[in-house]
């Protein structure tokens, strides 16, 4: 396929690329980090640059190089990278990095105050090969493809790291060290290692840990002057992510009967009882409460709406920024539909009521595919959304009763309810209740842990012991394995349906 060159205006900084590589991915191979928080599809209009010889802005998730270009990068699209007050050329630092599968979340941590400060989150650049892990595990299975996504991710993050130390005043190679966290596939793919085993069966990690590399295993030669590190992983699906986290709530904790859960676009769990026993599972939420199989969905960004409540006038929206929105994320989500269950505008079943007084502003819509409601300006909300949060609900709930029951522990028994990733920090959880995602653990206390995926992560950059005992939980805990269990394909069915209301 011919080669096309793209020029960035006014750098001059210039490179050739195959025919049909797609905007977006040719502007980070330049180091260019383009905001794309709806996922690619197109719908929140962040990405749009400017390209001569056009009459009008494209989007650059969605533009195809069929000729050579010349991009005037502006604002409005690229990455801002804001300096990091509290930190400066004096600091002793290391870098955090939670890989997650729709986002990434980094970090700079002060070793010496043991102070972490968010540098930057962007969409995973891996999305467009597949939204969840066994997508990209069987895309990986070509060769180029596989030496694609590795490349993509580390070319992601060193990006953002050299961005956040030039914005900061910090000369590079200033990086002490930096840990890595994340599910089991996208460790392997920042590694470069084959992900064929994680994907078929008896689906094996031949790698658990990842400790003393060099930098350049994760493209940051030059960044890091030490060694680099990741916390290890249990098995296929049971990755650094929810170690990490079962680290934490041990120390927290101990001797108390604990329900842990993880909600992204890998939902795990696991189950720590009075004795010391740990069980853990995982399953496969899909990435509906991160926005990115949701027809307007999109990250926490500017237009994105982020919370919905009902008013004397109707309902009315919170939102990231100014101007008119562009989208919904995925708390806003769960507002609108735990709102809809109890107007009886959507039946328990998950179907549109036939005949049913919309809210203001609401009003009945369609889309190429089903039913549909029109929201606010552009945004639709339809029957196909309202399918894909079921399933992610569906599989929380039927995992957390089989992880229960193989850990012999009654919900009214569990003590401490931990909810933990970027999208609990803002869930209102009375309405995440309502739409039945767990089962009734009416004698515990809630709470919120925010990404502990990064937190531990970021710990293992000034602990040094860390890592040693994290390993060595892990080697405590039983893997529940969901796919084994005789019964679980029919309780996910029986699961999707949503509590009928009082």
């Amino acid at each position: 396929m011919a080669g096309h060159v793209l020029t960035l205006v006014p750098s001059g900084l210039s490179r050739s690329f195959p025919g049909g590589t797609v905007l977006w991915e040719a502007l980070l191979d330049m180091g260019v980090q383009v905001r794309t928080p709806c996922g690619g599809r197109g719908t929140c209009g962040r990405c749009r640059v400017s390209v001569e010889g056009m009459p009008a802005e494209v989007l650059a998730c969605r533009t195809v190089m069929d000729r050579d270009m010349r991009v005037l990068m502006g604002p409005t699209a690229t990455q801002e990278t804001p300096a990091i007050l509290g930190i400066g050329p004096q600091s002793r630092l290391a870098a955090a990095i939670d890989i997650g599968t729709t986002t990434v979340k980094v970090s700079l941590v002060d070793v010496e105050k043991e102070q972490a400060f968010p540098a930057a989150s962007f969409l995973n650049p891996q999305h467009r090969y597949g939204h969840d892990v066994i997508s990209r595990i069987a895309a990986a299975a070509e060769p180029a493809v596989h030496a694609r996504l590795g490349r993509l991710i580390r070319d992601a993050v060193r990006i953002c790291l050299e961005n956040s130390l030039a914005a900061s005043g910090i000369p590079g190679h200033r990086l002490e060290t930096a840990v890595f966290s994340g599910n089991t596939t996208m460790l392997f793919l920042l590694f470069g290692l084959d992900v064929a085993p994680l994907g078929r069966y008896p689906y094996s990690a031949p790698v658990r840990d990842f400790t003393g590399l060099e930098p350049g295993s994760a493209g940051l030669s030059g960044l890091v002057r030490g060694s680099i590190h990741a916390l290890p992983v249990l098995s296929a699906f049971i990755g650094a992510d929810l170690v990490g986290g079962l680290t934490l709530c041990d120390k927290a904790v101990g001797g108390k009967t604990v329900f842990f859960i993880d909600l992204g676009t890998n939902g795990e769990l696991f189950c720590l009882d009075s004795r010391g026993r740990i069980f853990a599972t995982s399953c496969a939420m899909g990435p509906a409460l991160e926005g990115m199989t949701i027809s307007w969905g999109m990250t926490a960004d500017t237009g994105a709406i982020t919370h919905i409540r009902q008013g004397t006038e109707g309902l009315a929206f919170d939102m990231l920024g100014a101007g008119e929105p562009a989208g919904i994320t995925g708390t806003a989500v769960i507002d609108l539909l735990a709102i809809l269950l109890d107007r009886g505008v959507i039946l328990p079943g998950g179907a549109f009521s036939p005949a049913t007084d919309l809210p203001s502003p609401l009003s009945q819509d369609h889309d190429d595919r089903s039913r549909a409601l029109r929201l606010w300006g552009p945004i639709r909300f339809t029957q196909t959304d309202v399918r894909n949060v079921q399933l992610a609900k569906a599989a929380t709930l039927a995992a957390s009763r089989f992880l229960l029951d193989a850990a012999g522990c009654r919900p009214e028994e569990i003590e401490h309810v931990f909810i933990a990733g970027a999208f609990g920090e803002h869930l209102d959880l009375d309405r995440f209740r309502r739409l039945g995602f767990i089962p009734t653990l009416g004698n515990a206390r809630f709470s919120f842990l925010g990404n502990t995926s990064l937190k531990a992560a970021e710990q293992a950059c000034t602990d040094p012991d860390f890592l040693d005992s994290a390993a060595a939980i892990r080697d405590r805990s039983e893997e529940i394995v969901l796919s084994e269990r005789q019964g679980f394909q029919e309780a996910f069915i029986q699961a999707i349906a949503f509590p009928p209301g009082d």
